[in-house]
């Protein structure tokens, strides 16, 4: 038989063999780690009395990491008052709020903003501080949109060191799809 006739073996080029990883299955160890996270995240809401029936859970396609998402939001107020470790703190967790006041449907973000500035605010505090509070939520609504307009991430618990000027930021959040709605439990 002349080499002509032979038949060719079939060989895989790089774009096909890219193809065939991305059809692999998901490793069931994954999908495993990610129900238990799921269900301590719902456990978490329910903890702070929010219901899960109107949130659909979703694995993260995209491997962000939330800590980088918050310290991005809030560098420009880093940068500007980060010298003290309460100001750092303080200004984390407004980002954190409103980052997750973003994540609510937009009838409902009015309402948390004005529960949250009641919250914030003692009574019979000056109008600075109100007004304080106004300029970071706008200025980490600005950014989100800028930065992180199709990430879709619920914070639930987080956690903040600062050493030496140093912040350490660990974040538990939960992907959810962009519809979704908390349901407040009436107690």
């Amino acid at each position: 038989m002349s080499k002509k006739k032979r038949k060719k073996k079939a060989r895989i080029t790089n774009r096909q063999a890219k193809i065939r990883q991305k059809k692999k299955k998901p490793d069931k160890k994954l999908n495993t780690n990610y129900k238990r996270l799921q269900q301590k995240v719902e456990s978490g809401f329910k903890k702070q009395g929010i219901s899960t029936e109107g949130i659909e859970f979703v694995e993260s396609p995209d491997g962000v990491k939330m800590s980088e998402v918050i310290l991005k939001l809030a560098e420009p107020l880093l940068k500007k008052y980060g010298d003290d470790e309460k100001r750092i703190k303080t200004i984390i967790s407004l980002t954190i709020l409103e980052w997750n006041r973003l994540m609510l449907p937009e009838d409902e973000r009015e309402k948390f903003q004005e529960e949250m500035i009641d919250k914030l605010s003692p009574p019979g505090d000056d109008a600075d501080m109100v007004g304080s509070i106004l300029y970071i939520n706008e200025l980490i609504a600005k950014r989100q949109k800028k930065y992180f307009p199709d990430l879709k991430k619920l914070i639930i618990d987080y956690e903040l060191i600062v050493s030496d000027g140093k912040i350490t930021l660990n974040i538990s959040s939960a992907p959810i799809k962009s519809n979704s709605k908390p349901k407040k439990i009436i107690k």
